[in-house]
């Protein structure tokens, strides 16, 4: 995320896009709440009815499959009805003339039919986004798992960036892993492929670094601690 967790309560927008928090990040989710008690406005993007749905002032329940034609469609009304942070994006990004190619033939009445939702619900859902004060967007598995997530996964952060500056007091955009805590999980290193700071253990430097510093030659890894367990060579 490009902001703490703790500003989702006091942002004014939240734009929540193929993320179940209610079960994936409790924690989240009361923050979500919070949010909520505290006058903001909520977007969901989700073919289910999620539990942040039921609070949501927008549901959008967009068809299977059709996440980033909604997405285009988004940055579509952003340009067309000059919502975006003009200042901000002239300074601070790159890009703006191919993310206007990109998104040109993405009108809502022109996906609406593939989305499964009205153009009128899609535009006004990125006005009460443009509104706000401040806006946060969250996305999750939904998206990143959709192929080719991979590629297209920071793409729901494209109007954030457009209509607020990411950084700035209850602004941002939240890329969140699958459960709680994942990140640090990854980012300490319990990977079968990467040391602590994502360091490769294919790089005879890095594993050498880290033998030093932990006192410890290599073990073996898991799938073949089984066929080695007959000759005792598990350590214990």
């Amino acid at each position: 995320m490009s902001n703490s967790i703790s500003d989702i309560e006091n942002s004014k927008c939240l734009l929540v896009f193929g993320y179940n928090c209610a079960d994936s990040h409790p924690i989240v989710a009361r923050r979500v709440i919070k949010a909520r008690d505290n006058g903001a406005k909520i977007i969901v993007c989700d073919p289910r009815r999620i539990e942040t749905a039921r609070i949501a002032d927008r549901h959008l329940q967009l068809n299977n499959g059709s996440n980033m034609a909604l997405v285009n469609a988004f940055g579509y009304v952003l340009l067309e009805e000059e919502l975006y942070n003009k200042t901000y994006v002239e300074r601070y990004t790159e890009g703006l003339d191919a993310y206007r190619e990109a998104v040109k033939d993405y009108a809502p009445e022109a996906v609406e039919g593939i989305v499964g939702v009205s153009a009128r619900e899609i535009r006004e859902a990125m006005r009460m986004f443009a509104a706000a004060p401040s806006a946060t967007i969250m996305w999750g598995m939904g998206v990143t798992q959709f192929w080719p997530g991979g590629g297209r996964g920071a793409r729901p952060g494209k109007p954030g960036a457009a209509h607020r500056q990411p950084g700035t007091a209850n602004v941002g955009v939240g890329p969140v892993r699958g459960q709680n805590n994942v990140q640090g999980a990854c980012d300490m290193g319990v990977l079968p492929n990467l040391f602590p700071g994502y360091q490769e253990v294919t790089d005879p430097a890095v594993r050498a670094k880290f033998a030093a510093a932990w006192g410890i030659d290599p073990a073996l890894m898991t799938t073949r601690s089984a066929p080695a367990s007959p000759r005792c060579r598990i350590k214990r």
